[in-house]
């Protein structure tokens, strides 16, 4: 989802769990498309410094931001780094859709400065494993 949305596999093995996962993952990139093909990316983590990439999205009015975060391998049950994420609006509140349980805070809405300075947790256990959440402004 980092760019264009393909599906690479013969449809004609998948199960009812695989269409349903798919329906749910498109219609995540539909809502985050303008985000991630035409807002700021920030690079957040890097491959050549950590077991952990993390990616962020932010869109042009800054309405919207997006965490992608993908755990290589887990290095001796060593948890991943917290992630700062950038390009927030410090004093602005922010909406936290997951899209699964891998994210450690439970509150539904952080502001921008928390983000920022105080960074997210996720948990990833064990080689690529990922997670990705969009963060939506609500004031």
């Amino acid at each position: 989802m980092q760019g264009a949305l393909g599906i690479g596999a013969n449809l004609n093995k998948w199960s009812e769990q695989d269409f349903t996962l798919a329906t749910k993952m498109i219609a995540l990139y539909k809502r985050i498309r303008p985000t991630v093909q035409t807002g700021d990316l920030y690079r957040l983590s890097s491959p050549r410094t950590s077991d952990l990439t993390a990616n962020q999205y932010v869109s042009a009015d800054g309405k919207q931001a997006v965490l992608f975060a993908v755990r290589h391998s887990q290095q001796y049950n060593a948890p991943p780094p917290t992630i700062y994420l950038r390009g927030l609006d410090e004093r602005a509140l922010y909406r936290i859709d997951p899209l699964d349980n891998k994210l450690t805070e439970k509150q539904a809405q952080l502001s921008g400065a928390y983000l920022m300075h105080h960074g997210l947790n996720v948990n990833l256990r064990g080689d690529f494993d990922s997670t990705a959440l969009v963060l939506e402004r609500v004031q």
